[in-house]
């Protein structure tokens, strides 16, 4: 019983520290595209002005030229949303079908089968979700072809929702 107690007690503590260090961040996150419809880059907004666009992803800035964005679409694809709603689907999915095992009940199964069975109706159960979820999603896309003028209005734009 100790044992779970400070098991318990580190994990809130590690928890804690997780959300300490992480930076806070308000840019929009935006996809960019080629003239081609290739994405170019994507990342969240670092800084914008009349001929560039700087985009920060992890530890990596880029810089793109203005004559070079087609289109901007905002948030991110539909297929995060599946995904992320999949993987978690299927971790509780798996953690149930662990935690619920009992081999000598009547209709009992092993952990092992528990995981498998749970974790596939979990991942089923969670792409739905997010396929259901991304078509509430809200995601903008911008046309820019190139354009300063479009350029500029996408800009004032931005700026208006980032310092709201």
């Amino acid at each position: 019983m100790k044992t779970i107690k400070y098991i318990i007690i580190t994990a809130l503590l590690m928890q804690g520290v997780c959300v300490y260090t992480q930076t806070e961040t308000n840019s929009l996150f935006i996809r960019v595209f080629s003239e081609s419809r290739k994405k170019i880059a994507k990342g969240k907004i670092v800084f914008m002005n009349d001929s560039i666009l700087c985009l920060k992803r992890g530890q990596k800035k880029q810089n793109i030229q203005v004559k070079d964005i087609w289109r901007i679409k905002t948030k991110r694809s539909e297929g995060n949303s599946v995904l992320a709603s999949t993987a978690t689907g299927a971790t509780i999915g798996i953690v149930l079908g662990v935690a619920t095992a009992d081999p000598s009940d009547w209709w009992g199964y092993t952990a092992g089968e528990g995981a498998i069975a749970f974790g596939s109706l979990g991942a089923i159960g969670g792409a739905a979700i997010g396929g259901i979820s991304s078509a509430f999603k809200n995601s903008e896309t911008y046309v820019i072809n190139g354009d300063i003028d479009k350029w500029r209005l996408f800009k004032e734009m931005i700026e208006k929702v980032k310092y709201k």
